[in-house]
């Protein structure tokens, strides 16, 4: 029985194989064909190239089904490559990293990165280099390559590809990468960098945008000096390595090795920036699980400060801390069957009233000092206020249901792609219970479904807002909270059963590894390079891809053209009135255009915040300015009345940006330039006034 299992096994790995490569060659043909005439829709060079891919996918079919079942064959070959390898000594770790940058250097630092672009090409390419890698770290005489280092191979390379990915904004581009990029970094100056912009010293700079993020992201504007380029490094950094510090704290343990430490590190990145997850909520996280085990007096006043930056950042996380402090607290032993004594209830409750100690109770308590108010109806006040404050935000802005399932906006839906997310992790814990690897008793279940379920409900929920759907990243609190149950796992669990592969059954070979690999493929996805090409490059590549336009940089001429004019349209418009960026302030910012008076009010997100809520209040100020011609130049992204009814990427929010911010501005405004290649649009009053009495009474 068991020799018929193996065989069907082997079997269906073949068949699978053998559909991959039929669909890979197609990804390649859409590349190779259509380049020339040689045998009717070939060039010469490219005609070569098919064919030689196709001789070389069938050469790894060969050695494939040789390795499955005439081993034998192949071990000369085998044997060889292993000596070379055993001889490497140092040379071992070159050939690594260089396997690591490799794929990254070829899909972001090349053209090639455009060209080949469909997802069979590019996991190909992934597995290859990981199976090359696996065999260089593998350490055993015998072995071509064993679980573990191919285990720490898909994990390696995978956090290379996400990292690459994560980074792939890192440019000195002045212009928006996209929809909120520019705005977003001038809310980030407004705090430390205030003194950039010409604006009365006793006048607020309001920003859409909350202090503890504005905080963290502002922090490079405290140098003299700073670029753009070292704004978009920091950013990129603060979304990634507080990541993996995360993951090394929350796995860390006296018994544990260092190297599985770092891993699990490297895989909490993974699995986190499956949302993303902002960085605020990161670092909180940090700090509550840097006191899992400590003493009451150092953990109190650390999960307090948690709490502090977690409701300052954004109000909904205002509880986060104290519960995940809670469940970490009634968590931290392995109970195997026996009960939680008074001290651990004790603790617990202490860590999640000291959540909320600066943001809640010490106000309270002044308030009750004054006012003789009762503490207790207080705290019942302030969660009351927080789910009507959830509720204020989604009745002011509708519920868009529809986005938990697959749409344009995000092909596999809310639900769709938390479960790619999360299924993987859920069935392994499942099977680490079912197997008592991990024995909690029943109220440290309970603790653990008592954090997950209301983060779990609240992230779905306000992931249907308008504005939102289109990734996972208010599922922030849930997806935290499932990382740190996997930490408790880890902590209290019979953790050998790990060190030793022989013993898994092939599915759960399957799961770690698609527990690994799974979040890297939107990032091997989505990988391109941000290069300025020259027409002839562009070309090329629309040739070779098979597409009408190259998503990529404009060229370096059309760049600095634009800059040109936008500096010669401003020169020429203050002296005639205020010049209003709607878009692009991070040209006021980094000193791209002359330092001229800052109008705060009126920026892109802000009003289509606004929109989203058909605020006609907030909206009435800004039709009065129209109408009364206050800004002698408006500088947008090109604005257009185009209305999708639900059809296309985020429909609803473009139709409501249509008829509260485009219809009205193009009524009172008309396009002096739209220049398309780095997208931006510039408008000036009308000469011939339209009839634009539905907006100004």
């Amino acid at each position: 029985m068991k020799f018929k299992v193996k065989h069907v096994t082997k079997i269906s790995l073949f068949a699978l194989i053998l559909g991959w490569f039929y669909i890979l060659h197609l990804d390649f043909y859409s590349v190779a064909s259509g380049t020339g005439s040689w045998l009717g829709e070939f060039s010469l060079k490219w005609g070569a190239f098919f064919l030689f891919f196709i001789i070389f996918l069938f050469f790894l079919l060969v050695t494939i089904w040789l390795s499955l079942w005439r081993r034998e064959v192949l071990q000369p070959f085998i044997e060889c490559v292993i000596a070379f390898r055993q001889n490497l000594n140092f040379f071992r770790w070159i050939f690594a990293l260089l396997l690591l940058f490799l794929p990254v250097w070829f899909f972001q630092y090349t053209l090639w990165g455009l060209v080949f672009t469909g997802i069979y090409f590019r996991s190909f390419i992934w597995v290859f280099f990981v199976i090359f890698l696996a065999t260089i770290l593998t350490q055993e005489d015998k072995s071509l390559f064993s679980w573990q280092p191919f285990l720490a191979s898909i994990l390696l390379s995978a956090t290379s590809l996400t990292i690459a990915s994560v980074f792939s904004n890192v440019t000195d581009y002045p212009f928006n990468l996209y929809w909120s990029d520019g705005n977003r970094l001038w809310d980030y100056s407004v705090m430390f960098g205030r003194h950039l912009y010409y604006y009365p010293a006793d006048q607020p700079i309001n920003a859409f945008i909350s202090q503890g993020r504005q905080f963290l992201w502002g922090l490079p504007f405290l140098l003299p000096n700073t670029s753009i380029l070292f704004n978009r490094f920091w950013s990129a950094f603060i979304l990634s390595f507080p990541y993996m510090v995360l993951g090394w704290v929350s796995f860390k343990t006296k018994e544990g090795k260092k190297t599985e430490v770092f891993l699990l590190g490297l895989w909490t990145f993974l699995f986190l920036n499956q949302g993303p997850i902002y960085t605020p909520l990161i670092l909180c996280a940090i700090l509550v699980v840097l006191v899992w085990k400590r003493s009451l007096w150092i953990a109190i006043p650390v999960i307090a400060i948690a709490g502090y930056y977690a409701e300052i950042t954004r109000f909904t996380w205002e509880f986060a801390p104290s519960i995940w402090a809670g469940m970490l607290s009634l968590n931290g032993s392995k109970l195997k069957g026996e009960r939680l004594t008074l001290r651990d209830w004790g603790r617990a409750i202490l860590l999640a009233i000291a959540g909320v100690s600066i943001w809640y109770l010490y106000p309270i308590i002044q308030n009750a000092w004054q006012n003789r108010t009762n503490p207790i109806t207080g705290l019942g006040n302030a969660i009351v206020g927080t789910v009507s404050g959830v509720q204020g935000a989604t009745s002011k802005q509708p519920l868009l249901w529809s986005r938990l399932f697959p749409s344009d906006t995000y092909p596999e839906g809310i639900l769709g792609g938390l479960l790619i997310a999360i299924l993987p992790l859920i069935i392994l814990l499942f099977y680490s219970l079912r197997k008592k690897y991990w024995q909690p008793s029943l109220w440290q279940k309970l603790a653990i479904l008592g954090a997950l379920l209301p983060f779990l409900v609240v992230g779905i929920i306000i992931s249907t807002k308008i504005g939102g759907g289109n990734n996972l990243h208010n599922l922030d609190m849930f997806l935290i909270a499932l990382l740190f149950v996997a930490a408790i796992m880890w902590r209290n669990s019979d953790r050998t059963w790990f060190s030793h592969p022989e013993k898994h059954p092939i599915w759960l070979k399957g799961l770690l590894i698609l527990l690994i690999a799974m979040p890297a493929l939107p990032s091997l996805r989505e990988l391109r390079p941000n290069l300025s090409l020259t027409e002839a490059e562009i070309n090329q590549v629309e040739i070779l891809a098979g597409v009408a336009a190259v998503n990529t940089l404009p060229p370096t001429k059309e760049i600095n053209d634009a800059l040109w004019y936008i500096r010669h349209a401003i020169n020429a418009a203050q002296a005639e009135g205020e010049i209003l960026f709607i878009d692009q302030r991070q040209l006021l910012t980094f000193g791209y255009v002359p330092k001229i008076p800052l109008v705060p009010e009126y920026e892109k997100k802000k009003m289509m915040n606004e929109a989203m809520g058909s605020n006609a209040a907030y909206f009435a100020p800004y039709y009065e300015d129209l109408a009364a011609h206050r800004f002698s130049l408006i500088i947008s992204e090109p604005l257009k009345i185009d209305i999708k009814d639900e059809e296309g990427s985020f429909a609803a929010e473009n139709d409501l940006w249509v008829v509260w911010v485009a219809a009205p501005t193009l009524c009172y405004y008309e396009p002096l330039e739209t220049l398309r290649d780095v997208y931006i649009q510039l408008l000036v009053p009308r000469e011939e006034a339209l009839d634009c009495s539905a907006y100004v009474k």
